[in-house]
């Protein structure tokens, strides 16, 4: 495999390239029929120029994640000297043999062995039991193949998923899960051959058939 990184030098430019890029990380959810907010085909019309992208900036929990974003990630780096952080919020990282498959980090890690690793970090009010079952001993599934989505893109050897959950009455819990690449080699097949299909139906314009759910 071969890194390739594209630096932009503002959100601007960033998103500009991304929209011309492919398909990120945000993305992969909605592939595989797992995404709470788009589905298959929705972002089939995205990429196809048949639907535009909706403004969630304005959104309260979204910009409350934007806000928090900066302030987890030096927290997390007090909490583990372990690995160096680095943040670079306007790079997009491929590989060379697919370019179309890509991710923007929310951090980068290096342990002491040297490894590299990703940093992804979440906020989420989980919606009652249910939503709170979700985060049980696991992250949600639309998350996990995030996860996925950033090792296929960057070949990266581990991934650190940092959540802070807020509670109805304001409380705040922090949660910390870590993926080995080497563990998830069944998974991250099953969806490169996912993305490679929907990939193929948008170059070619053909409406792509129903998810095949994890």
């Amino acid at each position: 495999m071969s890194l390739k990184r594209i630096s932009f030098h503002d959100r601007a430019s960033w998103l500009a390239g991304r929209s011309e890029r492919g398909i990120g990380a945000s993305d992969a959810a909605a592939i595989c029929g797992m995404s709470p907010w788009t589905t298959k085909n929705e972002l089939w019309e995205l990429k196809v120029g048949k639907r535009t992208s909706r403004d969630i900036s304005g959104n309260a929990e979204v910009q409350r994640g934007v806000n928090m974003e900066g302030a987890i990630r030096d927290f997390f780096s007090s909490l583990h000297p372990e690995f160096q952080v680095t943040h670079h919020p306007y790079d997009i990282l491929f590989q060379e043999e697919r370019p179309w498959m890509f991710a923007t980090l929310d951090g980068e890690l290096e342990d002491e062995q040297g490894r590299h690793g990703i940093l992804e970090i979440k906020t989420a009010s989980p919606n009652g039991k249910n939503g709170w079952d979700e985060w049980r001993d696991k992250v949600p599934q639309h998350y996990y193949i995030q996860i996925l989505w950033q090792f296929l893109a960057t070949g990266y050897d581990f991934a650190v998923l940092q959540a802070v959950l807020w509670s109805r009455d304001g409380d705040i819990t922090l949660r910390s899960f870590t993926f080995e690449r080497s563990d998830r080699k069944e998974d991250m097949e099953w969806l490169l051959w996912q993305a490679e299909e929907f990939w193929h139906d948008v170059r070619t314009n053909k409406r792509p058939g129903a998810a095949i759910v994890f």
